[in-house]
């Protein structure tokens, strides 16, 4: 019965989608990104979170903002619409806060607040976003005018930290707060991620610091390496890396490829795995020989030696190639960890803390990464219209220096 009932309450979600969509046309996400900070919203009745998000809706509709409005209707506090996705939609009225949201998956996904002015007005802030094709996050922001009835958009609200400068592949991820007032903002470039923070001054989030991105709770988690003999080897760091409960979801395919190749069994149709123990190196393909446009997933590990003998650098990099061509998703670059011979445990660190500043060449609007079988060199391949350029970066036995012709 339960699965009768969530079929029907899907049925009727997407029954409700489809019939905003024959008053107004659903909005592709990049169309709303370029479109809002230019159109007033009028007949705003008042300024309840219900009724701002469901003017938002009715003038950007999307089928995320539709499951929020429905579950709104239905004064419900958290609706699941899909329990094997974890697909939530949670409305917390009494803090001014609803969202949609999968748990972190590549589906879409859509997140709004409000703060009181002191002026009498209020804050609307609509965030928005997808994983991929492209990976994409924005947030709208609205002054709502009881007067007036309307939703202007304050595109400049955060001036004084707009990111104008930011470089082709740094992403941004908008934290609007489920309680208080604190906007977050995490920046994730070349240099490792940070994070910003924006204190509510009364009238906007006004930028008050920047600083390393932390995780969990401000804690680096450590990652056993189990081995046996003397020195862990390639295969061990793979096993260690995949081991973790919070490994990201784009390591999924490896996973189930890695516990065949471990068993001795054969690959999936499009897997191809390659191990050599010898040099300490792995590379995984997938191909996705059904999809179209073709894709391509470039998975690779290696490790080298610290100078001081007592530690080890390991690096895993993630590509995906949409027919044959690079593309920026959220998982893609490289992740490195230091091991310590000592302890037998590896944790995450940055390029930062190792590797020069990278400059992304004009025109690119992709990276790929090819991580060493033999030797210590990493190469960033970036196309461009006339060809491709090549930056190679070799490691020295305490950080990385990037080769100069």
């Amino acid at each position: 019965m339960r699965k009768v009932a969530l079929i029907v309450l899907l049925l009727v979600t997407v029954m409700t989608v489809q019939a905003q969509g024959k008053e107004f046309e659903s909005c592709p996400l990049d169309v709303i990104d370029k479109g809002w900070p230019t159109k007033t919203i009028d007949n705003v009745i008042n300024g309840s979170l219900g009724i701002m998000f469901e003017s938002f809706n009715r003038t950007w509709p999307t089928w995320m903002g539709g499951a929020i409005c429905e579950t709104m209707e239905q004064g419900l506090a958290k609706r699941v619409l899909d329990e094997e996705t974890s697909l939530v939609v949670t409305v917390d009225t009494k803090n001014g806060y609803v969202e949609i949201d999968d748990g972190g998956t590549d589906g879409a996904y859509m997140s709004a607040c409000v703060w009181n002015r002191s002026n009498g007005h209020k804050l609307f802030a609509v965030r928005i976003g997808k994983p991929t094709d492209p990976c994409l996050e924005f947030v709208c922001f609205y002054d709502y005018d009881a007067q007036k009835k309307t939703l202007t958009p304050e595109p400049d609200i955060l001036k004084g930290y707009r990111w104008s400068d930011k470089k082709t592949f740094t992403q941004i991820f908008y934290h609007l707060p489920k309680t208080g007032k604190t906007l977050l903002v995490d920046e994730w470039g070349d240099n490792g991620p940070v994070q910003h923070t924006f204190n509510w001054d009364g009238m906007k989030p006004v930028y008050a610091k920047t600083a390393p991105l932390e995780f969990n709770d401000g804690g680096n988690i450590e990652i056993p390496v189990n081995f046996k003999g003397s020195t862990p080897n390639i295969k061990d760091f793979v096993t260690a890396l995949l081991s973790g409960e919070d490994s990201d979801e784009s390591l999924n395919g490896l996973k189930m490829s890695w516990d065949l190749f471990l068993n001795g069994m054969k690959q999936m149709p499009g897997d191809d795995i390659m191990v050599d123990v010898q040099n300490g190196y792995m590379g995984y393909e997938s191909v996705d020989t059904d999809s179209e446009p073709k894709n391509r997933l470039v998975i690779e590990c290696c490790y080298w030696n610290y100078a001081d003998k007592r530690h080890k650098l390991v690096a895993i990099s993630n590509d995906l190639f949409i027919d044959g061509k690079a593309v920026a998703g959220q998982y893609t670059g490289i992740e490195f960890y230091i091991y310590d011979n000592a302890t037998h445990k590896m944790k995450h660190v940055y390029w930062t803390d190792f590797g020069p500043d990278i400059d992304t060449p004009p025109g690119a609007q992709a990276v790929s990464h090819s991580l060493p079988r033999q030797g210590k060199t990493i190469v960033y391949s970036y196309p461009i219209p006339s060809g491709k350029i090549e930056k190679r970066f070799t490691w020295n036995g305490t950080k990385f220096m990037l080769e100069t012709k």
